[in-house]
């Protein structure tokens, strides 16, 4: 059954009207961060830095093909020194 504008809500006060959010030991020390001189600059450097293609997005074929190869040079090596302490033994 939809509530009509007329009726009152069944909802509690505080859930009506909340109280404002408090702030925060982060929100404070993000505040104070922001607050120092070249930190908005640094933020947009940032973003920029995070907003760059990637390396595996530009060649991702390369990529994969030198993961694969250091994989292997990876588990060859521990292979080979699984075989070197066990020969100690």
């Amino acid at each position: 059954m939809l509530r009509t504008p007329q009726q009152p809500s069944s909802l509690p006060e505080w859930m009506l009207n909340p109280p404002p959010p408090r702030r925060t030991v982060g929100d404070r020390l993000a505040g104070a961060a922001l607050a120092l001189p070249g930190a908005a600059a640094l933020r947009r450097r940032w973003w920029a830095w995070q907003g760059r293609r990637r390396l595996h997005e530009r060649y991702p074929n390369a990529v994969k093909v030198t993961a694969f190869f250091l994989c292997f040079a990876a588990a060859l090596a521990l292979v080979l020194a699984a075989n070197a302490l066990f020969g100690m033994v």
